[in-house]
C-alpha cells in the first residue's frame, strides 16, 4: 500500500445537495494532522490519485459531500465502520463507543469541548456549529470545529490500524484451519467494492412522479374521512356513551366554572372526545359497550385485552355475519391502512413527501447499523438495510410503487432471484434429492407436498419453514395445523431430505463448539447467547436459530451484492435493491442489455445447482406496471412432466 490518510469532514447540515463542507480533516499519522477547505489542491490531487488510500468512518457520507463539492475521487477506499463490523458485529459500531473502547477517554477530549461549544449556542450538533462558524467570523468556533475533526481523523486512522491486524491475524489463522474465505476477503470482494456501488445508487437517487403522488394523496384522504364517518355513524350510540364518560372523568377534577366550560370547547384536547387512533378507546367500544369477552382476544404483557390488528383480525373473524361490531372492526381494519398510507408516504411535513426533491427521493443503504453514533450492526447477515425512504419497505399491494419512476428514455428492468434460499439450502447441504430437483427442474414443493401427504401450497411453506429447522409449534401456526400433525410432517420432510438433516445436524455441532458460523463468502456471525445461556432455553434457541438462518441469508446476501457490483462495473445504473431483487435502469434503446443482465446475474457465483432470476420489464417499481416477462412456458411444461415422471 503506498499511501494512506484518515479523512472526516465538517458540514452544517447532512443533505449532500443542501449543505456546505466546513472543513476537511487529514491524518497521514497521528501526530501529522490538518484541518483543509475542500478546495485545497493538495487534497483533491490526493483524492484523484488510484494509487493513494483512504480511510475514514461511515466514509460514505464524506464521499457523497466531496462529489457533489466538485472533487474527484479515484482512490481507493477503507472504512472503519465495516471493519469492525466484521470483526464484531455485535458491538457498537460508531466512531465514539469503539474511540473510547479501545483509546479511553482521553481519546475523545476534542469532543467534549466541541460538546460545551455546542450548547453555548443551544445548538444540537456540531452541524450548528459550523452553520453558526460560516455565517458569522467573529464567532470563535473554528478553532474548536477543527481540534474536533481532527481528533476524529486520528482516532480512525488508529482504529484502522489495528482492525487490519486484527483482520490479518483472523485471516492466516482461517487459512491454516482449511478456509478459503474470509472476513479480509469478504471486505476486499464485497463490502468496499460495494460501497462505490451504493454511493452512486445514492446520488443519483429515483425518480418520483409527484403529481400522481399528491392526487393519490387526496384520494386516500377523501377515503379516510368517509371511513371515520361511517364508523362514527355505525357505533354512535356506543360512542356518545363513552364521550359522556370522558366528560364526567375530566370535569370531576375542574373545580371552577371556567375550567369547566374550557372542557366543552375544547373535548378533543382534553381527551373527552372518542378517538380512533386510541386503543383504550377502541377497547372500550369492544369490550364494555359491545359486551365482547375480554377472554376472546389475546391479553397484552399488562393484562389488558389486545386491540392488535391480528386480534382484532381474529375477533371479526370469529364473529356472526349480522353482527353490527363485525361491519365496524372490517372497516377499522381498511381505515388503519389507509391511515398509515397517509402519514407514511404522502404527508407533505413527513414521511415519503417530506423527503423529495425536485422530482426525486435520495434513499440510503446501509451496510453496517443504521448509521447513528452508539448502535449496533443492523445488518448482520450482510443484506442491505435502506433508510430515508425505506426502499425495501414499500407496501405491497397498495399505489405507492407506482409513483417511483425511471427517468424519461429509461425503462426499469427487475430481476429476482428465483427460490433463492432453497437453491443455496440445496448447494450447501449437498443432499441430493434437493440438488437433482433443481439440476433436473423438478417441482420441489410438488414433491414434499406428496411426500407428508398434502397440496403443493402446504409443501412450499414446509420447504421454506424447514430449511431453518422451524419447530412443530411454528409449523403450526403457519399452516393451521395441530403441533402434533406438524411433528409428523417434519419427521417425513427429513425422510425424505436426508442430507438436509445431516447438513444442519453439523452445523449444530460447530455452534456449539465455537459460538459462531461461517458464510461461504468468508462473513462471520458470533453468537454469544450460545454460551452466555443455558441449554434450551428461549434465549439459547435464539442464538441457534440465528446460527441455522446465517450460512444461508449471508450467501444470498452475498450473491446479489456481487451481482450489483458487476453490474455496475459494465456501467448498469442501478436503482434499488430489496433482498433477492434488483432493479436496474436502461435506455430504452438498450434493451438488448437485459440477456447480458440476466447472464450476470444467474453466474456472478459458482454453486452446485442452477440459480434463476426472473426477469421483468417495467415502467415504475410496480409489478402491475409490466412490459414484458421472460419465461418460457414449454420448459415450464417440461418441468411439470420431469416432476409427474420423478412421482411415478
Amino acid at each position: 500500500m503506498k499511501k494512506i490518510i484518515a479523512l472526516d469532514i465538517e458540514t452544517t447540515g447532512l443533505n449532500p445537495r443542501k449543505d456546505k463542507i466546513h472543513g476537511v480533516g487529514v491524518a497521514k499519522s497521528v501526530t501529522e494532522v490538518d484541518y483543509l477547505d475542500v478546495n485545497h489542491n493538495g487534497l483533491r490531487e490526493y483524492l484523484a490519485n488510484p494509487e493513494n488510500h483512504i480511510v475514514g468512518h461511515n466514509i460514505r457520507f464524506d464521499l457523497k459531500f466531496l462529489i457533489h463539492a466538485g472533487v474527484t475521487i479515484n482512490c481507493n477506499i477503507w472504512d472503519t465502520k465495516l471493519l469492525a463490523q466484521l470483526l464484531n458485529e455485535n458491538q457498537e459500531l460508531g466512531l465514539k463507543p469503539l474511540s473510547q473502547k479501545y483509546f479511553g477517554s482521553s481519546a475523545l477530549d476534542n469532543k467534549r469541548e466541541l460538546d460545551r461549544a455546542v450548547s453555548s449556542i443551544n445548538g444540537r450538533s456540531v452541524a450548528d456549529l459550523c452553520l453558526r462558524d460560516l455565517e458569522d467570523e467573529s464567532e470563535p468556533f473554528y478553532h474548536i470545529i477543527s481540534k474536533y475533526c481532527m481528533e476524529d481523523c486520528v482516532n480512525t486512522l488508529r482504529l484502522w490500524t489495528m482492525l487490519i491486524d486484527e483482520l490479518k491475524r483472523g485471516h492466516n489463522k482461517m487459512l491454516q484451519a482449511g478456509y478459503t474465505n474470509t472476513p479480509l476477503t469478504y471486505y476486499m470482494e464485497e463490502t468496499m467494492p460495494l460501497e462505490k456501488v451504493l454511493i452512486q445508487m445514492e446520488l443519483q437517487g429515483i425518480r418520483i412522479d409527484v403529481e400522481q403522488l399528491r392526487k393519490y394523496r387526496d384520494v386516500l384522504q377523501s377515503e379516510n374521512k368517509q371511513m371515520l364517518a361511517e364508523m362514527s355513524l355505525l357505533a354512535g350510540k356506543q360512542i356518545n356513551s363513552i364521550e359522556e364518560e370522558l366528560y364526567a372523568k375530566v370535569i370531576a377534577t375542574k373545580k371552577t366554572d371556567k375550567g369547566k366550560a374550557n372542557v366543552l370547547k375544547r373535548s378533543e384536547k382534553h381527551g373527552t372526545k372518542f378517538n380512533w387512533q386510541s386503543s383504550d378507546h377502541i377497547a372500550t367500544l369492544i369490550f364494555d359497550r359491545f359486551g365482547i369477552p375480554i377472554s376472546s382476544v389475546e391479553k397484552t404483557e399488562t393484562g389488558k385485552p389486545s386491540t392488535s390488528e391480528s386480534s382484532l383480525e381474529d375477533l371479526h373473524n370469529s364473529l356472526e355475519p349480522e353482527h353490527l361490531l363485525k361491519r365496524i372492526l372490517g372497516t377499522y381494519k381498511t381505515w388503519k391502512k389507509t391511515l398509515k398510507l397517509i402519514t407514511t408516504y404522502t404527508g407533505e411535513d413527513k414521511g415519503l413527501m417530506s423527503q423529495i426533491e425536485g422530482d426525486r427521493v435520495y434513499a440510503e443503504y446501509l451496510q453496517a447499523g443504521r448509521g447513528k453514533e452508539g448502535t449496533t450492526g443492523g445488518t448482520v447477515t450482510g443484506r442491505l438495510s435502506s433508510r430515508n425512504p425505506n426502499m425495501q419497505n414499500l407496501p405491497r399491494g397498495s399505489e405507492i410503487k407506482k409513483f417511483f419512476v425511471p427517468d424519461p428514455g429509461h425503462i426499469f428492468v427487475y430481476f429476482d432471484y428465483s427460490q433463492l434460499e432453497l437453491r443455496l439450502a440445496a448447494h450447501l447441504s449437498q443432499d441430493p434429492l434437493l440438488i437433482r430437483a433443481y439440476k433436473e427442474n423438478l417441482d420441489l414443493h410438488e414433491i414434499t407436498g406428496q411426500a407428508i401427504g398434502a397440496d403443493r401450497q402446504t409443501g412450499k411453506s414446509t420447504n421454506f419453514a424447514m430449511i431453518y429447522d422451524a419447530s412443530a409449534w411454528r409449523l403450526a401456526d403457519m399452516l393451521n395445523k395441530s403441533v402434533e400433525e406438524c411433528q409428523l410432517i417434519i419427521e417425513d420432510f427429513y425422510k425424505l431430505y436426508k442430507g438436509y438433516r445431516q447438513y444442519l445436524w453439523d452445523q449444530r455441532k460447530f455452534i456449539m463448539r465455537f459460538g459462531c458460523v461461517v458464510s461461504e463468502t468468508g462473513r462471520l456471525r458470533r453468537l454469544p447467547g450460545i454460551f452466555e445461556h443455558p441449554e434450551r432455553t428461549k434465549e439459547w434457541r435464539h442464538a441457534l436459530k440465528q446460527g441455522y438462518n446465517f450460512p444461508i441469508q449471508s450467501l444470498g446476501a452475498s450473491i446479489t451484492k456481487r451481482a450489483m457490483i458487476e453490474l455496475a462495473n459494465r456501467n448498469m445504473k442501478i436503482v434499488t435493491q430489496v433482498h433477492d431483487s434488483v432493479v436496474v435502469s436502461l435506455p430504452e434503446d438498450k434493451l438488448d442489455k437485459v440477456p447480458e443482465i440476466q447472464h450476470i446475474a444467474e453466474n456472478i457465483y459458482p454453486v452446485s445447482v442452477p440459480l434463476k432470476v426472473d426477469i421483468k420489464l417495467l415502467t415504475s417499481l410496480s409489478e402491475s406496471d409490466i412490459i414484458q416477462k421472460q419465461e418460457d412456458k414449454n420448459e415450464q411444461q417440461c418441468s411439470n412432466d420431469r416432476t409427474n415422471q420423478a412421482r411415478g
